[in-house]
């Protein structure tokens, strides 16, 4: 029987002649009878068992070299079987870069495994043209080699962006293809950016009654300085979008944020002014004069939103610093936890936003999320030079 299914549920095997499987191994089926398989893993082919047949997704596959040395090859596209075998390699590796502390390789690869895994829903999918289906085997194929050269693992030899077979290509051809990657200098993918979408919803607060300013920016915490651009919208006086009908007014993308920017000592700050009187409990001037007062801050770190794998808008508590003098650095002491220097804007005040990392380059996120664009969403970009200057960005 040629099937090589996968395992979908871990069966522990401990039946009479029962075959212990994990998931995402693959089996290849010798037997079937009454809701049973015979067969054995791959990973070990010389010890084999039984195991229930709902425990496993049935896929064809071919046999070459029928007898004692066949070869059992799944009937997929060899780029999505090349993409499942090597993110279970990484995985057990990138385990140990955390215990060996070698944090920058860990949140990179982290990254790059999130995109592959993306890359392979949309093939798998098989909505794709056969254009788009070339870039994103191009895409796949640039970060498993990146990453089997991080983790110093073999380099495979391509052609058209599948592994080839040594048994079907003879010696020089295969010194050709290694000589051509070696000379290829193409702009080194895994340097991809992230993109950080964010929508504000409204903030809840009791005592409002006046309109307000919300400034967004991110702020490196290490190097004590805003790395991108200011994200400005204005709120009602209930603390609603002023032009709920126009949302794209209330979206930004910060874009282009490297693996750099996705660290621990960066921060999403959220600055809050309120138009109006001086003072918070004054009467209603009878000029008019409407003064910028500063009114609270919210502070999130990239670190817990990635952590974070719910896509339910967030609550983002609210400060005000205790001295006014203060209030151009309450982001900081927020930061530091320097309790002293601020309090709670109120017990039920809170900023609800929704905030969503996107990952590739700009031009794939573009096609990804046309709407996005079509409405005309504001771009917030990095402060200072991009990691890789294409010419004509500037």
């Amino acid at each position: 029987m040629v099937v090589t299914p996968p395992v979908i549920a871990s069966f522990r095997g401990i039946i009479p002649h029962g075959l212990s499987l994990e998931i995402g191994d693959t089996v290849q089926i010798l037997e079937k009878c009454d809701g049973w398989y015979r067969g054995f893993a791959l990973k070990n082919p010389n010890l084999k068992g039984i195991f229930p047949s709902g425990f496993v997704h049935l896929k064809n596959a071919c046999v070459k070299n029928k007898g004692q040395f066949e070869i059992i090859i799944p009937a997929e596209d060899s780029v999505i079987t090349e993409m499942t075998s090597t993110l279970r390699d990484w995985g057990t590796m990138w385990k140990q870069l955390y215990v060996r502390n070698e944090g920058d390789l860990f949140h990179r690869l982290w990254h790059i495994m999130n995109e592959i895994l993306d890359l392979r829903r949309q093939v798998l999918v098989g909505h794709l043209t056969h254009d788009r289906m070339k870039d994103v085997k191009r895409h796949i194929t640039a970060r498993l080699d990146w990453g089997n050269e991080q983790l110093g693992l073999d380099l495979v030899p391509r052609k058209e962006y599948a592994m080839v077979d040594p048994e079907e290509i003879s010696i020089t051809e295969l010194y050709r293809l290694m000589e051509h990657r070696h000379r290829k200098k193409d702009t080194p993918v895994p340097a991809s950016s992230h993109h950080l979408f964010v929508q504000m919803k409204s903030l809840m607060c009791s005592n409002l009654g006046e309109d307000l300013e919300i400034i967004f920016s991110l702020f490196d915490s290490k190097e004590n300085r805003p790395i991108s651009e200011r994200f400005f919208l204005k709120l009602n006086r209930n603390g609603l979008p002023k032009c709920p009908e126009k949302p794209e007014r209330y979206c930004s993308l910060f874009v282009n944020l490297g693996s750099s920017e996705l660290r621990k000592d960066i921060y999403i700050i959220v600055h809050i002014i309120r138009i109006g009187r001086m003072g918070a409990g004054e009467k209603k001037n009878t000029c008019n004069i409407q003064y910028r007062r500063p009114f609270g801050c919210a502070v999130l770190s990239m670190a817990d939103l990635m952590a974070d794998d719910t896509k339910d808008d967030l609550i983002l508590k609210v400060y005000m610093c205790n001295t006014e003098s203060d209030w151009f650095q309450i982001h900081e002491s927020i930061i530091k936890k320097l309790n002293a220097r601020y309090n709670l804007t109120g017990s039920n005040a809170g900023l609800a936003v929704s905030l969503q990392l996107l990952h590739g380059d700009i031009e794939q996120i573009r096609r990804d999320y046309t709407s996005m664009f079509t409405h005309g969403v504001s771009i917030a970009r990095k402060l200072g030079f991009s990691n890789i200057i294409m010419p004509g960005m500037f």
